[in-house]
């Protein structure tokens, strides 16, 4: 068996086991009220996020496919099995991106290469973040129009958060444009301890970690196009995303505008994203949606049931996406 082979077998089965864990903590009677609830919304729900998933991959196989030879050995098909079953890893893992990048790579390694399969992933990633970036900016102004009378610390918490984000897609760009593992590696090699390793190891493969930083800044400078559709598809995937607020809502008869449903999808992921440690940021989404909801002036009671309809759709594409782990590529 190969290693390959034997480590998406681990990601399969690791990701079994924390599912039927989350399973338990939820409870198969509350999933199950909350199915009979919804009724046939959970459909659309469901669907939406094929619509998110589909975009998500279209922006990674725009990176993909960089003209070379070897790019053009990975198919569309694949590129969005492993989008789906890298976002199932990365939600129930702990430290959410420790599972479904190493995934990812490991399963472009044989058609790119080990350093283009990273940087491939990386670059992604990154056009993943900075997304989130953008339409946390954007949300918060949407926020202070629509509810005027915000309390002054929820308004400084968002100014601050509005601010750190715009650091943040500052510091992606510098990225985009120099590439970033060298510099990572040497800000490591300070590190007490392992530092000796790291440095080691970056003069030992100083010539891979240039050309992983060369590919990197490559889609910034001399892929424009790519790039912009990239980012495009990752940011259109997040408003469409927050469809699926609109639709639970409609389905226990209280109806939000399009607006609202994007203030509370870009709140509660913005707590999410700070217990990012935590697998599928238990407690952490439910209090980001009874906050923003609270802000909103829209009952708490309707908060529970949102977390509760996202933990059952996310719970539903974890095991789809745990299940393309095992189909083979012919």
């Amino acid at each position: 068996m190969s290693k390959t082979k034997i480590a998406t077998n681990l990601f399969f089965l690791l990701g079994l086991i924390i599912l039927g864990f989350m399973l338990y903590k939820t409870g198969i009677g509350v999933i199950w009220n909350n199915i009979k609830l919804t009724n046939w919304w959970f459909a659309a729900i469901i669907g939406i996020w094929a619509v998110v998933y589909f975009l998500n991959a279209i922006a990674f196989h725009t990176i993909i496919r960089d003209g070379s030879p070897e790019a053009r050995s990975v198919g569309f098909l694949r590129t969005l099995k492993l989008t789906i079953s890298g976002y199932a890893i990365n939600l129930i893992t702990p430290f959410g991106l420790m599972g479904g990048e190493p995934y990812k790579i490991i399963e472009l390694q044989p058609a790119l290469g080990i350093q283009k399969a990273t940087s491939t992933v990386l670059l992604y990633m990154m056009m993943h973040f900075v997304s989130h970036f953008i339409f946390w900016m954007v949300s918060i102004p949407l926020l202070f129009i629509i509810v005027p009378n915000v309390a002054v610390s929820v308004r400084i918490i968002l100014a601050i958060a509005g601010i750190a984000s715009l650091l943040l897609l500052w510091w992606s760009f510098t990225v985009y444009s120099k590439g970033f593992v060298s510099k990572a590696l040497s800000i490591a090699g300070k590190l007490p301890f392992a530092g000796k390793r790291v440095k080691a190891y970056k003069q030992k493969h100083l010539e891979k970690i240039e050309q992983m930083d060369f590919l990197i800044a490559n889609l910034y400078k001399n892929r424009k196009k790519d790039f912009v559709t990239s980012l495009s598809l990752e940011l259109l995937s997040r408003f469409v995303l927050c469809t699926e607020i609109i639709f639970m809502m409609h389905a226990i008869r209280f109806p939000v505008t399009f607006t609202q449903s994007v203030i509370v999808e870009s709140i509660q992921s913005m707590v999410g994203n700070l217990f990012f440690f935590m697998p599928m940021q238990l407690g952490a989404r439910e209090g980001g949606f009874i906050l923003v909801f609270g802000i909103l002036s829209f009952p708490a009671a309707h908060a529970v049931y949102v977390s509760l309809c996202i933990r059952i759709r996310e719970l539903f594409w974890t095991l789809f996406g745990l299940g393309l782990i095992q189909v083979r590529r012919r």
